[in-house]
């Protein structure tokens, strides 16, 4: 027996407690390896499409080529400026230049003007061509503007201006006489914009005179009414005159003043109160000098010569000396009065004279103030005046400076209108025959060959794309994300006939679809211990799919290879184990989950040894309650212990609960797709609603498969039977029982 190296997509995780979960995004886009297998697989679409498509394009190039060539001329118009610079506007070279591209780009539009086309078909030249007889006679000028191109050309002074026609004369006549009758109407145009241009600026002119002459009588006038002495100074030295000095003298006085009224000010603080004043010693001074503080002075110094000399004479306890020592006392005492007196009379003087004096600061400091206000009023009226003055001025300078630019610029006019033109456009290069076609080129029968094969390589890729069937194991591993279990070859494929797919296991051991089905088995057994894959589902997304097929198959295939399997047929509502295994008890799944029976009184043993077949029993009128209730664990749990693996037939995903009911109790759930039968949305729709039900999904398996040029079933088919023959011709076969128990063992 031979087994033909196959690999997992994807590691299966173990069974266990699973979180519910979405279906992750594919993460992978499409590889060079992919489009190159899209190339292989649609090769002949691809070569028969590039066939067509080139043929199409060289044929269409030959009827070009021969019956509607094209043959083209054209000329070249350029530009030069000698307009003026308008010195009216303040215009930067960048905006001038700009302006000029701008001229370029509108005279290539005046070129293909009604005016320019219509003057130009009336020339006897265009009227005898070719072109001009073979179009309608209202259709000329119309078709004139459709053939005929005028582009400026980029970064240049140039106009490009051509044709292209039938006839190889043709376009040389036509291009040469649209290009003379444009230089002609620009030629007339350019001096008639510049005439009346002329016109309005001496107009302009005129009417700038007559301002100039009352700016200089408003000067003149307004000059009588400025002061003497400042109307006459410079422009940048008016206001500094007089008037200016005096009132710096009088900003200056009221400076002194407010000083002065300072001063006084704090000397009046200061002697406005007597007893707190301060005693000088000219204060002193004045006070002993006075005859009257000098008479007691002197009284009391003869006293005290006295009274020493009574003390001398009789003592100091005599009569005498005490009546000249209380006279002495009289006497003192009446100087301190007349000292004290006379001291007050001075500080009050003082205090007096302090009021007087800041009174008189006072007076002065607002005479000053008045003077300044007055001075100042008078040179602010007189700044304004020139102010007003100096605007007179600079009114007439810019007039002066308009009146000479208008001057210039009508010179120049003039002169253009002299040369009757403002920009010198001429035919810089004359349109000649062509010599040779310029449509088709034959650079374009290689490029439209290989746009041929080009469009043929994208429509079948196209075609791949747009196809969004499940085709290939990678389309599961890529856009699903669960691992795959394995693919089974479409049985029109096979080159071994089998009558009945359902037990092609059985019927057709040395088949490739039987070795399909003995590296599910593999797949399946390697991708968990024994005790994680006990119980199995079998579903699929929509009916036809392969469920079934893949249900019997893989059990068969687990007997074969010495495992005790159950058969389960758990799809209620088309049930198809009593058609595939004879004899099947009446009695089955439906009177285990209502308590009717036990799993011993509705197995059926088949003719396989290791094979035994429960039906689905009677039609129950709820399956999905049935399938989802504790009758149905405990017999999972049951099965699973007599059995080393049970395999439940469900029905679809999509179209029935039932399957969703029993995936969450079984250990794992293997989806069975149709190759090209079930789109990408319906297998991650199906693979979500397993995944919502916190089932665990063991992988998929692909069913029909079909083996396309350059695909890999079509190889491994081919390589399957080669080997196949070779292994007849080298040695005897063994028996299939032998062969079925070596269970995958490689050569």
């Amino acid at each position: 027996m031979t087994t033909l190296p196959t690999t997992i997509q994807e590691q299966i995780p173990l069974p266990g407690p699973v979180v519910s979960h979405a279906p992750q995004a594919a993460s992978k886009g499409l590889t060079p390896a992919d489009i190159l297998g899209m190339l292989r697989q649609r090769l002949v679409t691809i070569i028969i499409l590039s066939i067509l498509f080139s043929g199409m394009g060289v044929g269409l190039f030959f009827l070009m080529y021969f019956k509607f060539p094209k043959y083209s001329a054209q000329s070249l118009v350029e530009c030069i400026s000698d307009a003026p610079k308008r010195q009216m506007a303040v215009t930067p070279d960048a905006m001038a230049n700009d302006s000029f591209t701008r001229f370029v780009q509108s005279q290539a539009l005046y070129i293909k003007s009604f005016p320019v086309l219509k003057k130009a078909l009336q020339d006897p030249e265009v009227r005898s061509t070719k072109w001009y007889k073979n179009i309608d006679q209202d259709r000329h000028l119309l078709e004139l503007q459709d053939d005929l191109s005028a582009s400026a050309i980029r970064d240049s002074n140039y106009i490009r201006v051509s044709i292209s026609t039938a006839a190889s004369s043709d376009p040389a006549i036509i291009v040469n006489t649209v290009v003379k009758t444009y230089l002609e109407e620009i030629k007339e145009r350019a001096s008639s914009v510049y005439r009346q241009e002329l016109t309005d600026y001496k107009r302009e002119q005129s009417g700038y005179k007559d301002q100039l002459v009352k700016k200089n009588q408003q000067i003149s006038d307004f000059v009588l009414t400025l002061p003497a002495g400042e109307a006459f100074q410079q422009r940048d030295q008016l206001g500094q005159g007089p008037l200016r000095d005096k009132l710096s003298e009088a900003q200056r006085t009221v400076q002194y003043w407010e000083l002065q009224v300072k001063e006084m000010k704090s000397l009046r603080d200061i002697y406005s109160d007597p007893a707190g004043m301060p005693i000088t010693p000219e204060d002193r001074l004045i006070v002993e000098n006075d005859p009257r503080v000098l008479q007691y002075d002197n009284q009391v110094f003869l006293l005290e010569q006295e009274l020493g000399l009574k003390e001398r004479q009789f003592g100091i306890n005599h009569r005498e000396y005490k009546t000249m020592k209380n006279r002495l006392v009289e006497v003192r005492q009446q100087l301190e009065k007349v000292r004290s007196n006379k001291l007050r009379e001075t500080l009050d003087y003082k205090s007096e004279q302090a009021e007087t004096a800041f009174l008189n600061a006072t007076n002065m400091l607002l005479t000053a103030q008045e003077k300044l206000q007055q001075v100042e009023a008078e040179q602010s009226d007189l700044d304004r005046k020139f102010s007003e003055y100096v605007a007179l001025l600079n009114e007439r300078d810019l007039l002066i400076e308009i009146q000479n630019r208008i001057d210039e610029y009508i010179r120049e006019i003039e002169r253009i209108v002299r040369e009757r033109a403002a920009i010198r456009v001429f035919q810089a290069v004359q349109a000649s025959p062509p010599l040779e076609r310029s449509f088709p080129s034959l650079l374009l029968l290689p490029g439209l060959v290989i746009l041929g094969l080009a469009g043929a390589v994208g429509l079948a890729i196209g075609l791949e794309l747009i196809d969004t069937s499940v085709r290939t194991p990678q389309d599961i591993v890529r856009h699903l994300n669960i691992a795959m279990l394995g693919s089974i070859p479409d049985v029109d494929d096979e080159e071994v006939e089998i009558e009945n797919v359902e037990t092609a296991v059985r019927d057709a051991p040395h088949s490739m679809v039987t070795e399909a089905f003995r590296t599910v088995r593999g797949n399946l057994q390697f991708s968990a211990p024994a005790d994680r894959i006990r119980s199995i589902l079998i579903s699929s997304p929509r009916p036809e799919d392969g469920r079934t097929t893949v249900a019997t198959n893989l059990a068969t295939s687990l007997a074969v290879s010495g495992k005790r399997v159950l058969l389960v047929d758990t799809n209620f509502r088309r049930p198809r184990m009593h058609r595939i295994f004879k004899n099947v008890n009446a009695r089955g799944m439906t009177n285990i989950l209502i308590g009717e029976a036990t799993l011993k009184d509705c197995v059926h043993h088949t003719d396989m040894a290791n094979l035994d077949v429960i039906g689905s029993g009677p039609i129950p009128p709820n399956p999905a309650e049935l399938l989802g209730s504790d009758l149905c664990r405990e017999f999972v749990d049951e099965a699973s212990r007599q059995y080393d693996h049970v395999i439940f037939d469900s029905p679809p995903v999509l179209l029935a609960s039932d399957a969703i009911a029993l995936a969450s109790q079984v250990d794992g759930t293997i989806l069975v797709f149709r190759a090209k039968e079930n789109s990408r949305g319906v297998a991650q729709r199906a693979c979500s609603m397993l995944w919502h039900a916190n089932a665990h999904v063991f992988g998929a398996v692909l069913n029909g498969a079909q083996a396309q040029r350059g695909g890999y079933f079509r190889e491994q088919l081919r390589t399957f039977y080669e080997y196949q023959y070779e292994e007849e011709e080298g040695s005897q076969r063994a028996l299939p029982a032998n062969e079925d128990k070596r269970d995958g063992e490689d050569d």
